[in-house]
Formats: structure tokens, sequence, C-alpha cells
């Protein structure tokens, strides 16, 4: 499928690879995902609506990767029109704040694998376990 005007492609096109990631953080969060070569957008306090229906709207992005301390910030209306739709898929993630501190993202990591293949898993820790 051709990409419509304004440089938007759809759905189908997305279905031929042409979707895209992108993450969505604080801008003092953002220097790392720029260096691991992933498109950010730096939310500052007060934008995030406006930053996510931007990046809701854009009909390449199929997983918008954000840190959880914005999404409690986005009008639940905007969160309830992404989940109706399917696209972009929004997966939540946290930060480490402080040196030697895991994010908080494997209990909703293994709550999406849970509700995908309808079985529970048990995520192993960095020094080994598995799924079980």
């Amino acid at each position: 499928m051709a990409a419509a005007p304004g440089g938007r492609a759809g759905v189908a096109a997305g279905a031929a690879g042409a979707l895209r990631l992108a993450v969505a953080v604080r801008p003092a969060d953002a220097l790392g995902f720029r260096l691991a070569g992933a498109p950010v957008e730096a939310v500052a306090p007060g934008e995030e609506a406006a930053a996510f229906r931007r990046l809701l709207g854009d009909a390449e992005v199929g997983v918008l990767a954000a840190e959880e301390e914005l999404l409690r910030s986005v009008p639940e209306r905007l969160l309830a029109r992404v989940r109706e739709r399917g696209l972009p898929v929004v997966l939540p993630f946290a930060l480490p704040r402080r040196l030697g501190e895991e994010g908080r993202g494997r209990a909703y990591v293994a709550a999406l694998i849970r509700r995908a293949v309808g079985y529970g898993v048990k995520l192993g820790s960095a020094g080994g376990g598995g799924a079980t």
C-alpha cells in the first residue's frame, strides 16, 4: 500500500514491514535510547497528552515503548482508544532509579505473555532460571 498524503502508511503497509518502534521518556532519560538507535520522543512534564496524541496517531508506529511515569499522566480516554484499535502496541516499562535496582516491568511482561499464550510463566533472573 502506498503512503497516504502526509507520509503516513496504512496498517496494511505495516503488515509488510513498515511499522516502527518509538520510545517515549523524559528528556533526562532520552540519551541512552538515542545512543542505542531508537527513535525517541522526549516528553517534558505537562506535554504528555499532546505527545501521546502525536505518537498514537502516527500510522507508522507499531510499538510504543513508554516509561510508566509518562503513562500515568496520559488521559485514560487516549489509552482506551489505542487499546480498541490494537496499534500501536503500548509497552510500558520502568527505568531503574538507583544503582542495582531492577526495573519494575517484569510482572507486566509476565502478564502480557500469560494473556497472549494462555499460560503463566515465571521469568528468570539475570543469573538463570527461565520460563516454567
